[in-house]
């Protein structure tokens, strides 16, 4: 993640933090989220129109990662399946990723003793699309 990063985030809900410090990483957040924004719009013409809309508001923010599934045929045809929920898994939303060439999960709450959030559940906080090189993209 470049612009929402965990550390950040967990800055944002640090209740220790004096009045100036909150500022400060808020002001750090907005500025973010507005080269964020610069960045996606960019990306318009690289996406299908229901995708791009889609993340152009909240994406799946606040949902819950259910499970992710990796299917691998051949070298150069490895597909994702993610199933998200906001309802404790009353309904499922999928993101199916086609050809990729790189796959990483990382659980940046998994050992954090101070963890703002349940730390049994694998809640979406946010997610980034962003330009590799003019034929690949990242999402995170």
């Amino acid at each position: 993640m470049r612009y929402f990063t965990y550390e950040l985030f967990l800055a944002l809900n640090d209740q220790n933090l004096s009045h100036k410090e909150e500022e400060k990483i808020q002001s750090q957040w907005n500025h973010n989220l507005e080269d964020y924004r610069l960045s996606y719009k960019a990306l318009v013409d690289r996406m299908q129109r229901e995708v791009y809309s889609h993340f152009s508001g909240w994406g799946f923010h606040d949902f819950q990662l259910i499970s992710f599934e990796i299917k691998h045929k051949c070298l150069r045809k490895m597909d994702v399946k993610l199933s998200l929920s906001n309802d404790d898994g009353l309904s499922k939303n999928f993101l199916l990723f086609h050809d990729v060439s790189f796959f990483k999960y990382h659980h940046e709450n998994y050992s954090n003793e101070k963890s703002v959030m349940n730390r049994d559940k694998d809640n979406w906080l946010y997610e980034e699309f962003l330009s590799v090189d003019p034929c690949t993209l990242s999402f995170e």
